[in-house]
């Protein structure tokens, strides 16, 4: 297991780890964590726990995770300080945190949870045994849901533990700022721009880049902010009517958000199932429900599925998602929203020009991050896997601290992009002063380990 250091110059903190179930929670939560915690992997599917045993650096127990029996040797011999359940039963992923917080009630316990009406409310202590709820699913319905109602916005994320997020907002021709230079930008207060994707590469000494049309803005900022930097690129007509293809939990929920809104929104929910829709008719009668196979063209014509401000397909198979995504594209969509499951499609659904997608296996990846990993490792990452933000906490031995931003020493590929002062984010320029006990927001695309070393007493960022 390689060492890997915090922004201290101290080891990052090892943890045991058990991670119940290796589907895609588990598997993607196993890969993630495996390059800094030892990770045990118990399931009871053998190709499953032959997959994790060859292709990641972890221990596998093939047996029934959920079994009381099974769970507490489990536990008692790997000397767990961690246990993530990540299976498909939301009932069962509490049971088993429930039963560890009884075999040692000191262990921290996450569940892997689907179903709302599973992520029971949890204090600063947890609930009845289980610490913090993953929902890869609601996370989903939650990005998809950003997107769709930020014209511009091609990816989102947010930390909620920070107040701040990122989102990349895609620059086209009939937008206001064209032609115009970064630094005159008269930006809303907060957020601010730390990036611009250009011709595939990453630009973050963007003060003096003029906006060209095809740039890909990257902001950092609040919920606030970044909705307001989306009016601020300009916005022809605002999206009001937005199709949803696919009951599933994900569509269920975007059509839920959508509709809490205060703003008037048109929503139609499509999907084959009967019985799916007849549900959906009485949870959310503000929406109109269509019982239409929406694979089928005929269904397509007649009820204009992609004359909408914006598609958002939510089904669970990505063929299906893949093949809407293709008609949509065809039929000139304003806005097409997708997910996709498995990491290979990323490039597929890319070489379709579609860059409005939501991978699962990020979703995934940056819940367990801000579980198990502390926040100077890993806060986010963005679409790029490489391109990630953590924090640095100012210390008197900090080469930052008492000092100009602007007299500090940056190597290209590195950039503080805001700092949380006493529950404050400020958004610095060259003249801002760091103080000790800031916490500085960092971006970095992992290109240059022996720099943040020196710049941040770090031996390295894991690349999980």
């Amino acid at each position: 297991m390689d060492n890997y250091y915090n922004a201290n110059n101290h080891p990052a903190p090892h943890m045991r780890v058990i991670i119940i179930g290796a589907g895609n929670v588990g598997y993607v939560s196993a890969e993630t964590i495996c390059g800094v915690h030892d990770v045990l992997v118990i399931d009871s599917d053998t190709s499953m726990a032959e997959k994790v045993k060859s292709s990641l650096n972890v221990s596998v127990l093939h047996e029934n995770g959920s079994n009381p029996r099974v769970l507490k040797e489990a536990i008692e011999k790997h000397k767990a300080e961690a246990v993530v359940s990540t299976l498909k039963d939301d009932a069962v992923n509490l049971f088993i945190c429930m039963m560890t917080k009884r075999i040692d009630p000191k262990i921290k316990t996450i569940a892997s949870v689907n179903d709302p009406d599973f992520r029971i409310e949890l204090t600063d202590e947890g609930f009845e045994g289980v610490d913090m709820i993953i929902s890869p699913e609601m996370m989903t319905a939650e990005k998809m849901y950003r997107m769709a109602i930020m014209e511009n916005v091609t990816d989102y994320e947010f930390v909620d533990s920070v107040g701040i997020g990122t989102a990349v907002y895609r620059v086209t021709l009939d937008h206001d700022i064209v032609g115009t230079v970064v630094l005159h930008f008269k930006l809303p207060e907060e957020c601010a721009v730390f990036g611009i994707y250009r011709d595939g590469e990453m630009h973050l000494d963007v003060d003096t880049m003029e906006i060209r049309v095809g740039d890909s803005i990257c902001v950092i900022g609040s919920k606030k902010g970044l909705a307001e930097f989306n009016d601020y690129m300009g916005v022809d007509v605002k999206a009001v009517e937005f199709v949803i293809l696919g009951g599933s939990i994900v569509g269920t929920n975007v059509a839920k958000m959508l509709l809490k809104d205060k703003t008037k929104r048109f929503v139609k929910i499509v999907d084959s199932d009967p019985d799916k829709c007849r549900m959906l008719s009485k949870e959310i009668p503000e929406a109109l429900v269509l019982n239409e196979d929406f694979k089928d063209p005929a269904a397509q014509r007649a009820e204009d599925l992609f004359k909408t401000d914006c598609l958002l397909v939510t089904s669970g198979s990505d063929d299906t998602n893949l093949l809407m995504c293709m008609s949509a594209e065809r039929r000139n969509s304003k806005k097409v929203v997708t997910r996709y499951f498995k990491p290979e499609y990323k490039d597929i659904f890319a070489y379709t020009g579609l860059d409005t997608i939501v991978g699962y296996y990020r979703i995934i990846s940056n819940e367990i991050t801000r579980c198990l990993l502390p926040d100077d490792l890993a806060l986010m990452r963005m679409k790029n896997y490489n391109e990630l933000f953590f924090l640095h906490v100012v210390d008197h031995d900090s080469k930052f601290c008492n000092r100009y931003l602007g007299d500090v020493r940056i190597p290209s590929g590195i950039k503080v992009a805001a700092i949380s002062r006493k529950g404050d984010i400020i958004y610095p320029d060259f003249d801002t002063m760091i103080l000790e006990g800031d916490q500085l927001i960092v971006f970095t695309n992992l290109t240059r380990e022996t720099e943040i070393k020196k710049l941040f007493g770090k031996n390295g960022i894991p690349e999980m």
